[in-house]
């Protein structure tokens, strides 16, 4: 298994791989996104949004048979320096948080996001979504 950038010859592939995982936001042209492979096979993925000079963590999803193998760990260890670029947000489902507070995101109000992200939050919330709002700072150490 390997974590790499992937590139535009699998966007497909990808989008593909999202949809399985009932995740219906594509990869957008704003996003770098960084896939794991296993036999040719798209495994996991998350994304990094670059906007407004900051950085929001979306979409990490690993397939079910692959969970609990830390595989989340390895991606965020992954993408760790470009979260340290950056001032970061991240709007994962409630019962992730734990994971996500182990890497230096921190749980906010939704209103302390910036202004077009409570839009978004808010409209993850109307469709259903039990999530909270994440901040983490540039270099933040990973290290325990």
């Amino acid at each position: 298994m390997e974590i790499v950038e992937a590139n535009e010859s699998i966007r497909g592939a990808l989008n593909q791989f999202y949809r399985e995982q009932g995740y219906y936001s594509g990869w957008s042209h704003d996003e770098r996104a960084f896939i794991a492979t296993k036999n040719d096979e798209i495994i996991g993925s998350v994304k990094v949004e670059s906007c407004h000079g900051i950085s929001i963590l979306r979409g990490m999803y690993i397939a079910e048979k692959y969970q609990g193998k830390g595989l989340g760990s390895d991606f965020i260890n992954h993408i760790e320096p470009i979260l340290n670029e950056t001032l970061s947000y991240c709007m994962p489902l409630s019962h992730l948080g734990a994971f996500y507070g182990q890497i230096g995101f921190e749980v906010i109000y939704p209103d302390q996001l910036p202004g077009f992200l409570i839009q978004r939050y808010r409209g993850y919330e109307n469709r259903g979504y039990r999530i909270i709002a994440m901040r983490r700072e540039k270099s933040c150490s990973l290290s325990s």
